[in-house]
C-alpha cells in the first residue's frame, strides 16, 4: 500500500485494491485547495490506466471544499463508475447538494 503525505495539510491517500480489484483511494484528514493538486496527480495516474471503476473511501476524510468535489468529477469523467464510501453526513449532504449522485454514487452505508 502507497502512502503518500503531506504533513504541513493534514492530508494523506492510501493507494490499494478492493476485493474486486478496483482500485481505491483512501483519503485522511483535510481535502482543500492547499492539498488538491496532490490528490489530481494521484487521481490522474490511477485513471491513466483505464480502470472501468474508481473507490473512494473517505471514511476518514474529516472535511472537503469544492477543489476536492472537483477532481472527484475529474474522475468520473474518465471512469465510469465512481463510488464513495463511508462519506460522512456532511459530505452526501454536500454531494447531493450538488447534483452529483449520479455521478459521484454514494454507497449505502
Amino acid at each position: 500500500m502507497e502512502e503518500l503525505d503531506t504533513s504541513e495539510t493534514s492530508f494523506t491517500i492510501e493507494q490499494s485494491s478492493n476485493a474486486a480489484g478496483d482500485p481505491m483511494l483512501t483519503l485522511h484528514g483535510e481535502l482543500d485547495i492547499s492539498n488538491a493538486d496532490m490528490f489530481r496527480q494521484t487521481v490522474e495516474k490511477v485513471v491513466e490506466k483505464n480502470p472501468a471503476r474508481l473507490v473512494f473511501d473517505l471514511a476518514q476524510l474529516t472535511f472537503m471544499d469544492s477543489s476536492g468535489i472537483a477532481v472527484m468529477v475529474y474522475a468520473a469523467n474518465k471512469v465510469s463508475d465512481i463510488e464513495l464510501r463511508h462519506a460522512s453526513t456532511i459530505i452526501r449532504r454536500v454531494v447531493e447538494a450538488t447534483g452529483l449522485t449520479e455521478i459521484l454514487r454514494l454507497d449505502p452505508s
